[in-house]
């Protein structure tokens, strides 16, 4: 009886240990000069229900030299503008990790600017002026393998470039590019491409790859949005 009082007692401390790691299983790494910015963002992140565990450091250099020891699910990379963001940051943290994926936080001021930063390795870009909430989503987003970029910046990039917008950009693309991007749209993986059209996954992935240079786009995230605004001649 006193074994199996004892024995039990210890399954249920491993299990609230087991839910407690789970609770902190999410690790966010903040690169951000402002230390006011960095306090802020902890004490919100930390009335969150869904937790995380936030190491802060002011300088990309810093947290590099962290990455070999520890595991980061996200960084957050914070700047006043998008001027104030170095490519060279986003490079040093891609090459230490690069799974870890990296969101950008900053004032859209220049869309160009913004999606150089993405182009440079970023997985996804907030503007500052969006709420809470969203950045939440997009920190799971792109903790899941997802990007995030916002529509008014895919916009903003269409209306600098009217000339593109005469000639539909789906022309640009062969009639099997055209089948992935369709299934882009509809939000399916690369695995549920492969299954639906009959082709290998590292084949889509090299479809994928033309798809967002020959519409001269960021990532899929915004080939779909474009696909969905033009239409790809199914």
């Amino acid at each position: 009886m006193l074994n199996h009082f004892v024995q039990t007692e210890a399954g249920f401390r491993h299990t609230v240990a087991a839910g407690c790691l789970g609770l902190a299983r999410r690790h966010l790494a903040i690169v951000d000069q402002s230390r006011l910015r960095s306090d802020c963002l902890k004490l919100a992140l930390g009335m969150q229900p869904r937790r995380w565990r936030v190491t802060d450091v002011a300088a990309a250099s810093d947290l590099a030299r962290l990455m070999p020891h520890e595991e980061f699910d996200v960084v957050l990379l914070g700047g006043s503008t998008c001027a104030h963001i170095d490519l060279m940051d986003i490079s040093l943290l891609a090459a230490a990790a690069p799974q870890t994926p990296i969101l950008v936080a900053a004032d859209c001021d220049d869309p160009e600017r913004a999606h150089a930063i993405l182009r440079a390795g970023a997985r996804g870009f907030l503007p500052t002026s969006h709420s809470l909430k969203v950045l939440m989503g997009a920190l799971e987003r792109v903790r899941t393998g997802g990007t995030y970029v916002p529509l008014t910046l895919t916009e903003a990039v269409s209306a600098a470039t009217p000339e593109r917008a005469q000639c539909p950009p789906w022309r640009e693309l062969t009639r099997r590019q055209r089948d992935v991007l369709a299934l882009i749209s509809e939000g399916k993986s690369n695995k549920l491409i492969a299954d639906a059209l009959n082709m290998s996954e590292s084949t889509v992935k090299a479809h994928v790859k033309q798809i967002i240079r020959r519409l001269n786009v960021a990532n899929r995230t915004q080939a779909a949005l474009l696909a969905t605004r033009t239409s790809t001649g199914h």
